[in-house]
């Protein structure tokens, strides 16, 4: 007589205990992972609100444009003053100054260059050097376009004498 055997896999409680680890794993995994994202994204958020509240409370304005044809001194010809006032409740910096679509790179004094700080209720006047491709025809409406670190633009018109 044959007698024949049952072999069974693995008990019941053997595979629930294996189920239950690995369902905690995957799930001790999942809930790391989700708390990164979720602070990079918290992150990202907040430096963006915070950018957009100080571009808000940034305030620039042009309070005087002044052409100078010669201001004096030999390396002083082609001369453009603009006088702006930080009137908004945080400091701006100014990175960029455009006259007639030329960017200026040129200043009278490395006091009167860019980029400046300019502080909450104060002024600061930018004398630059126009090149050859900036230069202003007198009568006629030149553009002055400045930039803030914060992407805010400030564009005018002036006319020279």
């Amino acid at each position: 007589m044959k007698f024949v055997r049952a072999h069974r896999g693995l008990s019941s409680v053997i595979t629930t205990a294996i189920l239950l680890t690995s369902v905690a794993v995957l799930g001790s995994s999942i809930v790391a992972w989700s708390n990164g994202n979720l602070k990079t994204f918290e992150t990202s958020l907040i430096n963006t609100s915070s950018n957009m509240t100080n571009k808000i409370n940034e305030n620039l304005n042009i309070e005087n444009v002044a052409f100078c044809t010669n201001c004096g001194s030999a390396n002083s010809k082609n001369i453009i003053n603009v006088t702006l006032t930080n009137t908004g409740t945080v400091a701006a910096k100014i990175t960029s100054m455009q006259v007639n679509s030329t960017a200026i790179s040129s200043y009278l004094s490395m006091s009167t260059a860019l980029p400046a700080t300019i502080n909450q209720q104060a002024s600061y006047t930018i004398s630059a050097k126009l090149s050859a491709n900036a230069v202003w025809k007198s009568k006629s409406a030149d553009t002055i376009t400045i930039t803030t670190q914060r992407g805010t633009t400030l564009t005018t018109q002036a006319a020279p004498p």
